[in-house]
């Protein structure tokens, strides 16, 4: 009789501790989840701040960052974030062609002129490649001539020649 009072006592004893604040911990945020709106800024238990977009029954389809939308279950939203947890500014309304222009006109900045290969013509010739460091070149290093072959002048089509060999 005590042997069986003992295991009820264990049982109760378990599921208060237990089972009971799982089962709170899951109401609140099933809740918590059905009271999101699109729009809304959340955290995923990856870690990834979101934003709302659509939401299904089971699924929701979030923005990740603009024009980049994942669909995923709604039980991978972590819980609704407030705008001070968030160290970086979120901006939806990002004008697309001004950071298309900023990205080209970094390609742009360069000291570096290539001429293509086609044009021999016109005045237009290539420039010349010095070659500082002949560890690069296993040839020749096996040709014993590297101390020789530094701080020598070659033409882009000898670079060329030598490539292709």
């Amino acid at each position: 009789m005590d042997f069986i009072l003992l295991i009820v006592a264990m049982g109760a004893i378990f599921y208060f501790l237990m089972i009971r604040p799982q089962q709170k911990r899951l109401k609140a945020h099933q809740e918590t989840i059905n009271q999101l709106a699109p729009g809304t800024r959340v955290l995923l238990t990856s870690g990834v701040f979101a934003t709302v977009r659509h939401l299904g029954e089971r699924q929701a389809i979030v923005e990740l960052a603009p024009g980049v939308e994942v669909t995923l279950i709604k039980g991978n939203i972590a819980r609704p974030t407030t705008p001070e947890e968030e160290e970086f500014e979120f901006a939806d309304d990002v004008d697309d062609e001004a950071l298309v222009d900023e990205a080209v006109a970094g390609e742009i900045e360069t000291d570096e002129v290539v001429l293509p290969e086609d044009v021999e013509g016109d005045g237009a010739t290539q420039a010349n490649v010095t070659e500082t460091d002949s560890s690069f070149d296993p040839r020749a290093t096996r040709e014993g001539n590297s101390s020789e072959s530094a701080d020598r002048d070659i033409s882009a089509e000898e670079l060329q020649r030598r490539f292709d060999n």
